[in-house]
């Protein structure tokens, strides 16, 4: 994994793994796929997001079809061409959710983001935000 220069995504990706592993029959691989933003055009660190990403699909079991990537919108911004052709694929019969590293990818704006979260759950699928997976639920 590329996540070495960037230590917030070597962070997640070890407390990741020490997650157990999914117990998901190989005749059922859901199809993921996932979703990178980032205001500045930062050298490789799309592409450690995108490898943090297809390395927990494959994890969990199941198939990363593709990456979107917004690199360069501002994170206020609702219109994105990278979130839009997400949300299109979405759609699809055999796409079950979409994958984000942490919802600063979506915006660090709250309403923006929930704004974006919205227009994930009306294609009919989930969102999927991996920092959010390290969350102990109350029991």
């Amino acid at each position: 994994m590329t996540t070495e220069a960037f230590p917030e995504l070597q962070a997640l990706a070890t407390k990741l793994i020490a997650l157990p592993p999914a117990d998901v029959p190989a005749s059922k691989l859901p199809t993921v796929y996932g979703y990178v933003s980032a205001e500045q055009a930062t050298p490789g660190y799309a592409d450690a997001c995108a490898d943090v990403l297809t390395w927990w699909s494959v994890a969990r079991g199941w198939r990363l079809s593709l990456v979107f990537r917004d690199i360069g919108i501002e994170s206020t911004a609702l219109i994105r061409p990278g979130f839009t052709a997400a949300t299109d694929v979405l759609r699809l019969p055999e796409a079950s959710g979409l994958l984000v590293i942490s919802h600063g990818h979506l915006s660090p704006t709250r309403s923006v983001a929930d704004r974006l979260a919205l227009a994930v759950r009306r294609t009919g699928t989930t969102l999927r935000i991996l920092a959010d997976e390290l969350v102990e639920t109350p029991t």
